[in-house]
């Protein structure tokens, strides 16, 4: 039997145990495993099997969970910026997160709208952090616009087709102030690329840009924004620059 979690049926919120890829228990590991079987090819609902069963499942899962998470959560520690190191998750970032964990390909993109210093990169974080709290092993990739550009720009002895490839087939990719840099004929095509690619894909992304929304057509292109409107949701954020004044 294969014990991929990605073709079998675990009634997850039936057991309170955020969704994700799990190892699920090896047959012989307990006496109702026939039982348990029946409910991973989806023909016996969670609430009709025994609740020793529905325990032996839960303490199953849950020792996973833990260990997920702490792997995910050592993963964003390893790769946040100091200055968004203690970004918290609010009800937007953490509802995202638990779609993500449960089916990245059926999870829209989000697209982070608003003026210089109102957060959005801060929020954008805060994200990544809510979804390593749900223990999805998930290896994110994040890029300012400018540096994703230094980053693909040909030279001598690197392949940029394939480091092209490796960003473009990120599980999950935060792309910050999209439209920031000059855009220029070939960091335009860049951008087009990059963005087609994920959604023709359907993978995940986030996105930030302080262009405002009247003027991302001109700034970023009708391919590139016809894409993300269809691709996103959008969420506009207001307020003073938090920088001002001496804010952190």
């Amino acid at each position: 039997m294969n014990h991929q979690h990605s073709k079998l049926t675990v009634d997850f919120a039936g057991l309170g145990i955020p969704p994700g890829s799990y190892a699920l228990p090896a047959p012989g590991a307990y006496d109702g495993y026939d039982r348990l079987e029946r409910h991973f090819t989806g023909d016996l609902a969670l609430t009709d099997l025994p609740p020793d069963d529905v325990q032996f499942l839960r303490n199953h899962f849950c020792e996973q969970v833990t260990e997920h998470r702490q792997q995910a959560m050592d993963y964003f520690s390893d790769r946040v910026p100091r200055r968004f190191a203690e970004a918290r998750p609010d009800e937007r970032a953490t509802a995202w997160a638990e779609q993500f964990a449960g089916d990245r390909f059926t999870t829209k993109s989000l697209l982070l709208l608003g003026a210089t210093g109102t957060g959005k990169t801060h929020l954008a974080y805060s994200v990544l952090r809510a979804v390593a709290e749900t223990g999805v092993q998930t290896r994110w990739q994040t890029f300012t616009a400018a540096d994703l550009y230094a980053h693909l720009r040909p030279r001598d002895g690197q392949d940029s087709q394939d480091a092209f490839t490796r960003v473009a087939d990120a599980a999950l990719l935060f792309l910050d102030d999209l439209g920031a840099a000059k855009f220029t004929e070939w960091t335009e095509e860049i951008t087009y690329r990059l963005i087609n690619h994920r959604y023709e894909r359907c993978l995940p992304g986030i996105f930030t840009s302080n262009v405002p929304p009247a003027q991302l057509r001109d700034v970023l292109g009708e391919r590139v924004t016809s894409r993300l409107s269809e691709m996103c949701d959008r969420i506009a954020i207001k307020g003073d620059d938090r920088r001002k004044g001496g804010a952190k």
